[in-house]
């Protein structure tokens, strides 16, 4: 029975689009469509911009940490991190939990770390690379508001 769930999950992950980055070609794709959602909030939430009062509880989240980019995503932090001259990132327990299309939850805005700003895809303006604690958001800087986050980005174990 349990070789059967086994199969047959392998297979959903084979023919889904959910897949794992394996491939230089795959993992540029994922960024690129990671570009283009990041792309679509900025087009698509000006408004938000203007009036950031506008957004309430029926205000869609955008979609932006989907899991193959989310994956994407960890592996780029980890290689920035276990690099030579990598940040001390992560051991931290979480005491904030960000949420979407919140604002941020603190005033505080401690530089990002460079390692990790030059690991990651560039993001159009407004849009900004924050960490509370373990976890990456992108905060628009306008409105002071988190558009996405990737829970445990760097883990809970301390690093170099």
């Amino acid at each position: 029975m349990r070789h059967t769930i086994a199969i047959g999950l392998l297979g959903l992950a084979l023919v889904s689009n959910e897949a794992a980055a394996q491939t230089a070609g795959e993992q540029a794709q994922i960024l690129r469509d990671f570009e283009q959602s990041v792309g679509n909030y900025v087009v698509g939430h000006h408004c938000l911009t203007l009036l950031p009062q506008a957004i309430n509880g029926a205000t869609p989240a955008p979609k932006v940490f989907t899991l193959p980019v989310a994956l994407v995503f960890r592996q780029l932090i980890a290689r920035s991190i276990t690099a030579p001259g990598g940040v001390a990132i992560g051991g931290v327990t979480a005491t904030h939990r960000a949420t979407v299309l919140q604002p941020f939850p603190t005033p505080d805005l401690p530089d990002f770390p460079r390692t990790l700003r030059e690991a990651l895809p560039l993001l159009p303006a407004p849009l900004e690379y924050r960490l509370i604690d373990n976890d990456l958001v992108i905060r628009d800087a306008n409105t002071d508001v988190i558009i996405a986050v990737l829970r445990d980005a760097v883990g809970v174990t301390t690093t170099r």
